[in-house]
């Protein structure tokens, strides 16, 4: 709005006003002024604005001395509206221009003295109109035009008889203007027609001027004609003049009739007093009991919100409560996490104690994670070593045929080996004879199956071995005795310590099976208190709408909103703990169903949003139906909620298969088949550096209540993803829209 604003000093005093405004706000500058400052600014906004044009003060602010220019239309927030026909439209207090020089008419063209014809019949209109005006004024009833507030908007006649200027500050109030026996009558008679709407005469009243004593009579009559205001016609008619006060002579028979006509006026005004007195008294009456009756109203909203308020007390107790229950919750969950990360830190301990080295494979026998013993015997390092397939570690010399086909048959098979011998030579350590033992190791909350290998180094025994043979044949027996012996104790010792991994595996998958029922039960328990805030939330905004005050009804508002964002959360995270943990049941389905059931469930905010989806022709894909129309849902959901206000949302989904060597990715293998799917929407997009981190868990780009969200439904995308054993990524750039590129195998 300051961008569509013009700022300027204007002194509104001094300087020339605007015109032809519509709008006028002068708050808090009157209490600085004094009342003539006051009338000069009110006459200077008069003059500034339009005929419907508005004014709008300070609540401390008044126009009641310029109340013949504007009416008021809002007296809560003192707005008011200037009057149409409360006067010309005049300039006010400008400094003088130069007067115009005369222009002399000699030599006046002739299309000029045409014109002056055409003047002339002009004139003889206005010379009809100056005689009817001459006639009005001489012979028509002295009368004036006043509004509801008594103020006297014209005048009409000689009215010098009847009103005349008081003394002190100038008035147009015809009360003060008019003469003491005028003013009584011209009270009640106006009250009266002001409530009748119809009009009355009053008649006999004695008006005495000088020594002459006049009656007169006075007759209000409404106005029915378009105004911005209701008027009043107040006619005065003096009826004859009876008698004449003199000093010198003056009838008995005179002096009689007066006091006649005294006493019979003063006989009427009591009457009259009378009734106005004993109509006022019904109305104070009925005024009481109106008040009585509204006090009542307002000692009883009184209870009733003394009533709300216990029940607010109430409800913050419960909140409370809930909120110990809640710190409890959490305070166990806590411990239950300790419990966990203790049981991985006992496992790494006895992993990186073992002499010999070992090695955790994945399902698609790349390295997941080996121990210290592994990378000191080989001479690697564990960035060399981790995420590597298992063939290519070092110059490929685990590229071994036939382990190759044993390890291959492990997961399929569930199959094992033991004390596999391999003879083999390294780059930097030389020939080693090893045996190795391997098993396959299902871990059930990640849903993944691994391969544990152990590895014991036997050259140094088997060149001992051949030493002995050649030196001492004759101990070739008991040599064979210790070869056995040591091999037993090798075995042993692998056994002892594949007992012990599987023992630990077991007690992990144990820990994660109860904090998996945990997670479930807590959920639920969480539940169960916001369900109970929201229906009493609910209940209190259906049955006492009436005795909130707004604040009230807001804070319920957001107390239900907050409660809803919570119930979001829990349901989200219920979703993530429920996908890492899902049976999973792979189909050959057709993407292009999956998408139609998903456009279908956002059909009525695709048609809020005038959001349009563009599908190209889908490929087939052996994926879980389930987990799948879940990821499609999430990645759709977020490109309408992060789209722009400024055009409708337009998401692009498109497929097709192609080896990974073809693929623009270097995590895929190569010869490998992959059905690549890609979301595109233009939406506001993100800054490249969150390209990783928008994946996960509680992650927010943007403030929440702008774009509200649990931060949760990208992290499930990524590891429905993963369950599919694929890839995904995700590009944009601020303003620009939003790519996410899914690798799933075909």
């Amino acid at each position: 709005m300051r961008a569509l604003c013009v700022f300027a000093q204007h002194n509104i005093l001094r300087d020339p006003p605007f015109s032809r405004l519509d709008f006028i706000s002068c708050c808090n500058l009157f209490i600085y002024l004094d009342s003539e400052a006051q009338k000069k600014a009110v006459n200077t906004y008069h003059y500034a604005l339009n005929n419907d044009g508005f004014l709008m003060l300070g609540k401390a602010e008044n126009i009641s001395q310029s109340a013949n220019l504007f009416t008021i239309s809002d007296n809560k927030y003192k707005i008011f509206s200037r009057k149409i026909n409360s006067s010309s439209q005049r300039l006010p207090e400008l400094s003088p221009r130069l007067a115009q020089q005369n222009v002399t008419k000699k030599n006046v063209p002739l299309v000029q003295r045409n014109k002056a014809q055409q003047n002339f019949v002009a004139n003889h209109l206005v010379l009809d109109n100056a005689i009817d005006a001459v006639l009005v004024s001489d012979f028509m009833p002295a009368s004036v035009v006043i509004n509801h507030q008594m103020e006297i908007v014209q005048f009409r006649g000689t009215t010098d008889s009847f009103l005349t200027h008081p003394k002190g500050k100038a008035t147009f109030n015809i009360l003060k203007m008019a003469r003491p026996e005028l003013a009584f009558e011209l009270r009640n008679t106006i009250s009266k027609v002001i409530k009748t709407k119809q009009r009355i005469r009053k008649s006999g009243i004695e008006l005495k001027i000088n020594s002459a004593v006049r009656i007169v009579s006075l007759e209000i009559v409404p106005l029915a004609i378009e105004w911005n205001e209701p008027l009043l016609l107040v006619l005065f008619t003096e009826q004859e003049q009876t008698e004449i006060y003199s000093h010198q002579a003056n009838g008995g028979k005179h002096n009689s009739l007066a006091k006649d006509r005294r006493i019979t006026k003063l006989e009427q005004e009591l009457a009259t007093a009378h009734s106005d007195a004993l109509a006022t008294s019904h109305e104070q009456e009925a005024f009481s009991e109106e008040l009585q009756s509204a006090n009542e109203e307002v000692v009883s909203s009184n209870e009733e919100l003394q009533t709300i308020n216990k029940e607010l007390e109430t409800s913050a107790e419960e909140i409370e409560s809930a909120n110990e229950e809640l710190t409890t919750t959490n305070q166990e969950l806590q411990t239950r996490n300790d419990l966990l990360n203790e049981s991985y830190e006992y496992s790494d301990a006895i992993i990186s104690t073992m002499h010999e080295p070992f090695v955790v494979l994945g399902k698609d026998l790349r390295v997941k994670f080996a121990n210290p013993a592994f990378y000191k015997k080989f001479r690697v390092t564990e960035e060399e070593t981790e995420g590597v397939l298992l063939y290519d570690l070092g110059n490929k010399q685990w590229n071994i045929p036939a382990l190759r086909e044993l390890l291959e048959d492990i997961i399929p098979k569930n199959s094992t080996f033991h004390e596999y011998e391999v003879k083999q030579t390294f780059l930097n350590i030389g020939e080693k004879i090893m045996l190795l033992n391997a098993s396959r190791v299902i871990q059930k909350v990640h849903r993944e199956q691994l391969i544990l290998l152990v590895i014991a180094d036997i050259t140094e025994v088997r060149h001992l071995l051949i030493e002995k043979e050649l030196k001492e044949k004759e101990q070739k027996e008991k040599e064979a005795d210790d070869h056995k012996r040591l091999s037993a104790l090798l075995e042993e010792t692998v056994k002892q310590r594949t007992r012990d991994l599987i023992k630990s595996n077991l007690d992990l998958e144990n820990k994660n099976k109860e904090l998996e029922a945990f997670t479930f039960i807590s959920s639920h328990d969480l539940q169960e208190p916001l369900r109970k805030i929201q229906t009493f939330a609910s209940r209190i905004l259906e049955k006492e709408n009436k005795n909130l005050s707004d604040n009230g009804k807001n804070y319920f508002r957001l107390m239900q909103q907050s409660a809803e964002r919570m119930r979001q959360l829990i349901k989200d995270l219920l979703s993530f703990s429920r996908i890492t943990a899902a049976e999973r049941k792979f189909e050959n389905t057709d993407l292009n169903i999956i998408i139609k059931e998903v456009k279908e469930d956002f059909k009525e905010e695709l048609k809020e949003k005038h959001a349009t989806i563009e599908v190209a022709h889908l490929c087939q894909a052996n994926i879980i139906p389930f987990q799948f129309r879940q990821m499609m849902y999430n990645l759709i959901e977020n490109a309408l909620k992060f789209s722009t206000p400024e055009k409708p949302p337009h998401i692009k989904i498109k497929s097709h298969i192609a080896k990974g060597i073809k693929l623009n990715n270097k995590k895929l293998f190569p010869q490998k088949q992959y059905c690549h799917l890609s979301v595109t929407d233009n939406g506001i997009g993100f800054e490249p550096r969150y390209s990783e981190k928008i994946f996960e868990v509680f992650q927010h780009l943007h403030p929440k209540d702008k774009y509200e969200g649990t931060g949760i439904g990208l992290a499930i995308v990524k590891k429905i993803v993963e369950n599919h054993q694929g890839i995904i990524t995700a590009h944009s750039k601020l303003g620009k829209g939003a790519q996410f590129d899914i690798y799933i195998p075909a």
